[in-house]
Formats: structure tokens, C-alpha cells, sequence
């Protein structure tokens, strides 16, 4: 029987990633261009306080959805900016929603408390909102929600989301929604 050298298992599963995730972005990226909006799924989880939150709380609102965990080195590195964006627009109707599928929610609390995030942070340790309502298989995926539950964008990856683009991105979504009550 032949053996496979390990250097030659190591590079096949470093292409596959690769491509794996490329393919997953390409298909993201043709979701949002074909115009494929959908509803957002509608969810309760608890968040690091015990209360119950559902997305329907922040009805009218323009919702980042954060999917992160505390193990995910890119989902730390991103808090920050999300903290950036959710400060910058959380009087106009935005709101950033980071859902944690951590097994438990002390190493979420001390994480949140040490970064000092002011948005809401939810627990979905059994992954039900993750996998089974959004179909996420990567960390950190996020999906922007217009006011009117419509997922707008899926984004894989981690961002610098207080960029100008992004910051024009959800200006413009706050914007929508204004003109639409005004007709």
C-alpha cells in the first residue's frame, strides 16, 4: 500500500481551504449582485445577560448581524471597528447585533467588558441561528439588514467596517428607509 507524504496532505488541504472559501465568496458576492434579497430569519436568543432578544426588537432599524466567536482571532480583531460603527450611527437606526456561538458565555463577557462593546451581544451556543436559520459554515460572517428585514448583503470575512466605504454603505441604508416614509 502507498503512503502519502504528510507535506503533500498539508498542501491539499491548504488548496482546498482556498478554494473552498474562495468559491464561498464568489457565491456571496453573486447573491448580492444578482439581487437576491431575502427576509431575514426571524430568532430569540439571550444574550450575555440572560435576557431574551429577538431581531424583531430592532424592527425599523438597519441591523449589522454579526456571527463571531472569542477563539476566532479575525472576529476579535474586528470588534473594534464594529464597536466604531455601531457608536458612529446607533442614534440614526443602526444597530450592530453580534451573535457568539461560544459554548459559554463567560469568555464572551470578559471579552465584551475588557473591549468595552456597547452593542448587544447574544448567545447561540446550540447554533441554531448560525448553521440552521443563516447557513453560516465560516467565522466571522456578518449580513446587513435594511429597516425593512431584508438582508442586503451577506459579508464573509472579517472588515474594517468603520471604513469610508462602509460607513457611506450604511449611511445610504439609513437614508432609503427615511425617504420611503416621506412619499
Amino acid at each position: 500500500m502507498a503512503c502519502i507524504p504528510m507535506r503533500n496532505i498539508f498542501t491539499l488541504t491548504l488548496l482546498f481551504l482556498f478554494f473552498s472559501s474562495a468559491l464561498a465568496q464568489h457565491a456571496a458576492r453573486a447573491d448580492s449582485a444578482q439581487g437576491s434579497l431575502k427576509p431575514a430569519p426571524a430568532f430569540t436568543l439571550t444574550d450575555i445577560n440572560g435576557k431574551k432578544v429577538s431581531l424583531s426588537d430592532f424592527k425599523d432599524k438597519v441591523v449589522l448581524l454579526n456571527f463571531w466567536a472569542t477563539w476566532c482571532g479575525p472576529c476579535k480583531a474586528e470588534m473594534p471597528w464594529l464597536n466604531n460603527l455601531h457608536t458612529t450611527f446607533k442614534n440614526e437606526g443602526f444597530v450592530v447585533l453580534a451573535v457568539s456561538i461560544d459554548p459559554s458565555d463567560k469568555p464572551v463577557r470578559s471579552f465584551v467588558t475588557e473591549k468595552g462593546i456597547t452593542f448587544p451581544v447574544l448567545m447561540d451556543p446550540d447554533k441554531e441561528a448560525y448553521f440552521d436559520l443563516y447557513a453560516v459554515f465560516a467565522l466571522p460572517t456578518s449580513f446587513l439588514i435594511d429597516r425593512n428585514g431584508i438582508i442586503v448583503e451577506k459579508i464573509m470575512g472579517d472588515r474594517e467596517w468603520d471604513s469610508p466605504e462602509m460607513k457611506n454603505k450604511i449611511a445610504d441604508l439609513l437614508k432609503q428607509r427615511a425617504q420611503r416614509k416621506t412619499e
